[in-house]
């Protein structure tokens, strides 16, 4: 985790109250449409409404580069979580990522971060799957699959977090963190904790389905995946405070997972790009054999091309 600098003002020394939360995106790379850049507004939006704890104001001087190449520099006084949003191309088998970078002594949060779309295929992507996408990678962003293991849960000053999130049970990653357990269990959910997705960044799909930080949540498009009780919890894990009116509606599935409309019509050699599968309504991820795979989308060779 890159090291922010000298911070001023942090922990119970500081004399800056602490503002609202709130996420501050400052865009890089090639342009966005407007379309797409008010998704992105939009996302940063709602993913801050979930947020009740205030953003501690924290003093920066981060070089260019030191959390990501390409990254410019951030210096002076933040009050907001600052999220760079970038365009550029990306595998095949991507269409977005998210992470945070120098986390606040103490309570190990987020200072900044950053999101990358890949430009090839974006333009497909219709305003409520631009959307959908952001509020995922903001999620990311605020820790929420991306703090889980120890290594990443590094202060700006070199301290690391103890917690444990996540433990590993035969073949099966579970995440184990009370908030977001107890929330799984009110739902129904059994089991010594939540089964995530063998990346261990996401709920494990055929458990949670269409929740919009399930591995699965790629496969119903053309709509906004639930936010659910699920998520929120984990983000009460890490140490936020939130807001509980703001979970949608969500039941964890009885059997397997509804299908998500029919299947897409497939172009022939398969499709362009992961956007171009998920503008189509393909079912994600795309299976070897299946219509519309290509072995250029899937960048690890596992058979299965646009995993989230």
């Amino acid at each position: 985790m890159a090291l922010a600098g000298a911070l001023l003002g942090a922990g119970p020394a500081g004399a800056v109250a602490a503002e609202p939360f709130g996420i501050e995106v400052r865009f890089l790379g090639a342009p966005l449409g407007a379309a797409q850049r008010s998704a992105v507004n939009e996302a940063a939006r709602r993913v801050s409404a979930l947020i009740a704890s205030p953003f501690e104001p924290v003093r920066v001087d981060v070089p260019a580069g030191e959390c990501d190449r390409g990254l410019p520099a951030l210096r002076g006084r933040l009050t907001r979580l600052v999220v760079f949003v970038r365009v550029k191309r990306l595998d095949d088998d991507l269409y977005a990522t998210g992470m945070p970078c120098d986390l606040h002594d103490g309570s190990f949060l987020p200072i900044y971060g950053v999101v990358d779309l890949n430009s090839s295929g974006l333009s497909d992507l219709p305003r409520t799957d631009v959307l959908d996408t952001m509020i995922h990678e903001f999620l990311h962003v605020l820790g929420v699959g991306t703090l889980w293991e120890r290594d990443a849960r590094i202060s700006v000053s070199g301290d690391q977090d103890d917690r444990v999130f996540v433990n590993r049970q035969g073949k099966t990653t579970l995440y184990v963190a009370p908030r977001a357990v107890a929330a799984f269990r009110a739902l129904g959910g059994k089991g010594a904790g939540i089964p995530l997705d063998p990346d261990r960044g996401h709920w494990a799909g055929e458990v949670v389905c269409s929740e919009v930080l399930s591995g699965s949540s790629g496969d119903y498009t053309g709509r906004l995946n639930p936010v659910s009780p699920l998520t929120l919890g984990a983000l009460e894990d890490l140490g936020y405070r939130v807001q509980a009116r703001g979970a949608a509606p969500f039941r964890l599935p009885a059997g397997a997972c509804p299908l998500d409309g029919g299947a897409a019509d497939a172009p022939p050699g398969g499709f362009t790009s992961c956007a171009a599968a998920r503008a189509a309504g393909a079912a994600l991820p795309l299976q070897r054999g299946q219509p519309g795979y290509r072995p250029g989308l899937d960048g690890d060779g596992d058979g299965l091309a646009c995993e989230r």
